[in-house]
């Protein structure tokens, strides 16, 4: 294979390795395509100098994001000069991580000859770069290819997300030692890269065959509402009470079941819930009828330094008495507030939203239950929810609006992630779409109910709560810490010996 890619020139090697790596994410099912996407590129890359070689993995980059993230240019929400600025900017952006990428893995092997062998910690390395700061954005990171692989995914439990790219970036960096090396030491070769693929199945099925029965007596039934209300229909002031009446409507259907939750998504009502008497007193009567509490997205507002900031909010309404409530801590950059308005104040222009930042982690009690909830764009972030387990969530509610975009890949993508949450801390994540894809999702990773996109409905399932007690849980990115130990370590070698 290697060998038929000796005629194509770098920038072509380069696009078919965004291509395939592109191709790879949701809701393809093509992730497979990772296990051997990077091989291309490192054809290209071997062959060139270092500023060359930057180049083009920036542009192999620029085609892998370009493909997984096309579905920001389908927003509903902006025109389409702005989400086609959108989607250039953030494909340029976490390309420049994979020129970064191409720049020291050539210079490792230059100068060291352990490029090859070091690729896994350079890529989990700069993974984790690119996941942090008020830009970062780990949606794109490899581990999301997999997915649709439970056995492979059970490694999160351990590593997290780095821990799957690892595991990808190790297997395409042996299939190509194996297609460069003499025949005579295929075979060795050849076996590891069967253990290296293997292993991670067999170990996956285990785990998943293994996995201890909770705790039965805390399990919690809970029901999760999807309006299937447009984002734009919601706050137009003749929709309103329509909008008000299909959420009851729904919440009586769900309440039929008995649970002892339900949840409405994200910003479901078309008010300042918390702060509107009238529509808050409606909520609460219903709620005192049925006596299940109601988890629900708002958006609110709170004064500081004598000015009104705006919170993308989820708050837990019971009959009476105060309402604890979580604002956003991760905004969606030029989603929900702009990171470069002092320094490119024309960048205002593409800002679609202007809300605060929450600084605050909550934990809700539901009788002797905990759990967190977070908002749409934070469950990408592995990081974020991890904090809210050590602050002792026993299972985690994402409340999410993906009706700006449809019928895209972005939904699938977005669902797909958050199973990665549920394996990396053992415990269910229950997820609430306005307009879907709304599911209930066991400890495994695996879909126990789902609703299915633009459809309205209800889904109620039994879920166990647990205490997240997981080796990611306790120790986080440890595999990141290893990564960058070990960068440093040869570099660190690599000086004294050129300097002795």
């Amino acid at each position: 294979m290697i060998e038929r890619l000796k005629e194509w020139k770098g920038w072509q090697l380069a696009i078919l390795s965004g291509v395939l790596l592109g191709l790879s994410f949701p809701p393809l099912k093509l992730g497979f395509l990772a296990w051997f996407g990077f091989l291309p590129l490192l054809r290209a890359l071997l062959r060139e100098r270092l500023i060359r070689g930057a180049l083009l993995s920036f542009f192999a980059g620029l085609v892998t994001n370009g493909l997984a993230l096309h579905w920001l240019i389908f927003n509903i929400g902006a025109p389409l000069h702005i989400t086609t600025a959108s989607l250039v900017a953030a494909s340029l952006y976490l390309s420049i991580f994979w020129g970064l990428f191409g720049f020291v893995f050539l210079w490792l092997h230059s100068r060291i000859g352990a490029g090859l062998v070091l690729m896994p910690c350079l890529w989990v390395g700069l993974e984790f770069l690119m996941s942090l700061g008020p830009v970062g954005f780990p949606w794109v990171s490899l581990a999301t290819t997999q997915t649709d692989y439970l056995p492979v995914i059970q490694l999160a439990e351990w590593t997290g997300i780095f821990g799957i790219s690892f595991w990808l970036v190790s297997l395409n960096s042996i299939l190509y030692d194996l297609f460069i090396v003499p025949r005579s030491h295929r075979l060795f070769l050849l076996r590891e890269v069967s253990l290296v693929l293997a292993s991670i199945w067999l170990i996956g099925y285990v785990r998943l065959a293994t996995l201890s029965n909770d705790d039965q007596s805390k399990r919690v039934t809970v029901s999760v509402v999807q309006p299937n209300i447009g984002p734009h229909e919601k706050w137009r002031p003749e929709n309103r009470d329509e909008v008000f009446a299909q959420l009851d409507s729904l919440y009586l259907i769900a309440a039929d079941s008995q649970p002892a939750l339900i949840i409405w998504p994200e910003a479901a009502t078309p008010a300042f819930l918390t702060k509107n008497q009238r529509r808050l007193a409606q909520v609460r009567n219903r709620i005192r009828q049925t006596g299940i509490p109601l988890l629900t997205g708002t958006v609110d507002w709170g004064l500081s330094d004598r000015k009104r900031h705006y919170y993308n909010s989820v708050a837990l309404i019971h009959e009476e008495g105060e309402i604890p409530i979580y604002h956003k801590n991760q905004l969606v950059p030029l989603g929900e507030f702009n990171p470069f308005v002092r320094q490119l104040p024309a960048s205002e222009d593409l800002n679609l939203g202007h809300y605060a930042r929450g600084k605050k982690m909550t934990i809700f009690e539901l009788g002797e239950t905990s759990f967190a909830s977070i908002i749409c764009f934070e469950s990408v972030f592995p990081r974020l929810v991890r904090r809210l387990t050590l602050e002792g969530a026993e299972f985690l509610v994402v409340v999410v609006n993906d009706g700006w975009y449809g019928k895209t890949a972005e939904p699938y993508q977005h669902e797909a992630i958050v199973r990665l949450r549920a394996v990396e801390h053992r415990y269910p994540v229950v997820r609430s779409a306005n307009t879907g894809i709304s599911a209930i999702i066991d400890k495994s990773g695996r879909e126990v109910a789902t609703i299915g996109l633009e459809e309205a409905g209800v889904i109620t399932a039994s879920i166990i709560p647990a205490k997240g007690e997981t080796l990611y849980n306790r120790l986080g990115d440890w595999i990141v810490f290893l990564a960058f130990l070990s960068l440093m370590h040869i570099g660190v070698r690599h000086w004294r010996a050129a300097n002795s």
